[in-house]
This record gives structure tokens, C-alpha cells and sequence, in this order.
């Protein structure tokens, strides 16, 4: 799903998965023994739900913003996207996602395309604009429960779709579905 030297785009509100995905993507990436690093402007980032996504923690860079997180979340892409060495960076950019110029959107993918690494922001709205090669859609398709009355009932897993929205590679229509299972 992400493309080296490229932006991604993954949108989608609260509880859409677009969380889910992020993780499943850098834990492809750590597993195929890929250094990833994630700018998290929020710092929301579960460890333990990472770890249990498959994300090897030893090969993640997690940079936690704090108070100052707009302007230290975009020195960080800037800064990572740049240094070779990083399979993906990810930006998780939270609920209220920056405006970016598309001058600052364009000077992104030519950090991301001179350090090699595919550049991956997720947010609930696209913010990359023309600047991304790859921007998909994650929703929510359904929930399975375990658990039979009386009983109360346990989630066990939910089912994802990614739906495209921009590509400039591929086909521009079109969603992958899969379930997760809690």
C-alpha cells in the first residue's frame, strides 16, 4: 500500500480503522526487516496494541510531540523523510489535522523522494492534497461479538475496507475488505 518516495494517505473519522491500518503497514514493514519510524502528534500511540498488530518495536522510531505538536510534528516528517535508512515514515496527525500549503505538501514528497522512504499520513481528512500519489478511504464494515445470551457479549473482531480515492499509479476505483480480530 505504500509506495517509496511517495506520499499515502490514509483518512477516515474515529473508530474507522484507518488506526489498523497504519499498524498493519508498519508491521509489514518491521517484520521484512524495515526500519519504520512514526510521528505521532498526539501522543496516542498503544504500545501494546502495536506490538500486538506485529509491529517489532526494536526496528520503530516513535517520536512523541507533546505540547508543541504542530510545528515539532512537521520539523520531524521533514527531518525522517530525508534521512535514508527508513523504509516508511508515518505521521499519525490525530483528530484535528494541520492545514498544509501545497507548497509544504510538495516539499514533503521531495523529502520522502530524496531519502528513499515512503511517506504515509493519517489523518480523519485529506491534507496532502495533489502532492499524494495514493490517498484510501478506511471504514468500518461491521463488528462480530462472541458470547451467547444471557451472557454479555465480547468483540472479537471487526471488519475493514480501504476504499481508493486518489491514485496515481493504478486503478482509482475500487476496496479491499479484511477482519481483525480482537
Amino acid at each position: 500500500m505504500v509506495i517509496p518516495g511517495e506520499i499515502t494517505e490514509i483518512v477516515g473519522r474515529r473508530s474507522s480503522g484507518r488506526t489498523s491500518a497504519l499498524l498493519a503497514c508498519l508491521a509489514g514493514v518491521t517484520r521484512a526487516g524495515g526500519i519504520a519510524a512514526l510521528i505521532d502528534s498526539e501522543d496516542a500511540l498503544d504500545v501494546e496494541s502495536a506490538a500486538h498488530a506485529g509491529v517489532e518495536l526494536k526496528r520503530l522510531l516513535w517520536v512523541r510531540c507533546g505540547r508543541v505538536r504542530r510545528q515539532a510534528a512537521l520539523r520531524a516528517v521533514d527531518m525522517l523523510a530525508r534521512c535514508r535508512g527508513f523504509a516508511v515514515v508515518a505521521w499519525d496527525v490525530g483528530d484535528t489535522p494541520p492545514r498544509l500549503s501545497l507548497a509544504l505538501a510538495f516539499r514533503l514528497r521531495l523529502a520522502a523522494r530524496q531519502g528513499g522512504a515512503a511517506l504515509l499520513i493519517v489523518a480523519p481528512r485529506r491534507i496532502a492534497g495533489a502532492a499524494a500519489t495514493l490517498a484510501v478511504e478506511a471504514e468500518r464494515r461491521g463488528t462480530r461479538w462472541e458470547g451467547a445470551p444471557p451472557l454479555p457479549a465480547r468483540l472479537a473482531g471487526a471488519r475493514l475496507g480501504l476504499r481508493v480515492l486518489r491514485s496515481r499509479r493504478g486503478p482509482t476505483a475500487g476496496t479491499e475488505s479484511w477482519e481483525l480480530l480482537a
